[in-house]
């Protein structure tokens, strides 16, 4: 752990150890960008600088930043995540549905309201990061503003979300805002190439992840292909099949969210080709490289305004599986736009 692990992020670490250096820590961030860049892990190594007792000077240069020395017992509790101080607080379905929407709840601001009132158990602060918290529930994020405007004494809350529309203005406004970026293709390459892939999987699995290592490392590469050959055949066979072949399908994959929101996503990618092939981009740019022939010819179909219709059904229907909306009617749905042309 520690701000070395972070890549590609130089300017969100810069706020970060200056604001260490000088000890004008802010009370509340916002770490605003997409997933899988970052976020969470500059979260945690920000937390392990704040609560280590013995800060180093920074390998990234500049007089007076620092980092955690990352060997005293602190740093190694906090890299085990048993530190006391911290608190990682993450989207959970309800206790009485697994299967249920995944949502930061109200119940859980309250506890992490009532953990912020308390004195630090060991480190010099209590730390308390709320990944995904664009995902907290309509009445959650107005029980978190008095802790925001009247924060206890050596407390920092770290709100992760993946962009500042995500939460109320009221919220926000109340933290200071650090934006983080996608790597370039190169980049996140040589950091997948660094974990053990090949090359040809590594640049595949950077430019479908769009320059966020951190998706593509939480791929398995034969799972991902084999996911996204699936995608591509449901939407061959409801093309060809019609509503028969749509319900058959959509039948089959049942109530799981999570992989409704993996067919999602490989659609959109597959959409985002046809566009760029439509474009008359590079045939670098796409994701789909290996199927460039078949992007091209499948672009050549399609018109602009159809193109623009199935990537917002792409975009809807990726927020819908953030609510309430059934997989399968948002998959139902969602293929009838694609390969049926429904409106």
């Amino acid at each position: 752990m520690g701000f070395d692990a972070v890549h590609g992020q130089a300017g969100a670490i810069e706020v970060l150890t200056r604001a260490l250096a000088a000890g004008r820590v802010a009370h509340a961030y916002a770490f605003v960008g997409p997933s899988g860049v970052g976020r969470k892990l500059t979260a945690l190594a920000f937390a392990q600088a704040l609560l280590c007792p013995s800060p180093q000077p920074s390998p990234l240069g500049g007089e007076g930043r620092v980092r955690a020395c990352g060997r005293c017992l602190a740093c190694q509790k906090v890299e085990r995540g048993v530190h006391p101080d911290l608190m990682v607080i993450a989207p959970t379905p309800p206790a009485t549905n697994p299967r249920g929407t995944v949502a930061i709840r109200i119940e859980t601001i309250r506890e992490l309201e009532g953990w912020a009132g308390l004195c630090p158990a060991e480190g010099p602060w209590k730390v308390f990061i709320v990944d995904d918290a664009e995902r907290m529930t309509h009445e959650a994020p107005q029980a978190f503003l008095k802790t925001l405007e009247e924060p206890p004494a050596r407390t920092v809350i770290i709100l992760i979300l993946s962009e500042a529309r995500g939460l109320p203005a009221t919220v926000l406004s109340r933290c200071q805002v650090v934006r983080f970026s996608p790597l370039d293709e190169e980049a996140t390459a040589a950091i997948l190439e660094r974990r053990g892939m090949d090359g040809p999987t590594a640049r595949l699995l950077a430019r479908a992840s769009q320059g966020r290592p951190g998706l593509a490392l939480a791929q398995d590469p034969k799972a991902w292909a084999e996911q996204r050959e699936r995608a591509l055949t449901i939407l061959d066979e409801v093309g060809s099949g019609g509503a028969g072949a749509l319900f058959k399908w959509t039948e089959s994959l049942g109530r799981d969210r999570a992989q409704a929101e993996q067919l999602i996503t490989a659609w959109w990618l597959w959409h985002r080709d046809l566009l760029c092939a439509k474009a008359g981009a590079d045939p670098q740019l796409l994701i789909h490289g290996d199927r460039s022939e078949a992007v091209r010819a499948a672009a050549e179909g399609r018109s602009w305004e159809e193109l623009f219709q199935d990537l917002g059904a792409c975009r809807e229907a990726w927020r819908a599986l953030q609510g309430n909306v059934s997989p399968r009617l948002t998959l139902e749905t969602t293929l009838s736009r694609l390969a049926l042309g429904a409106a």
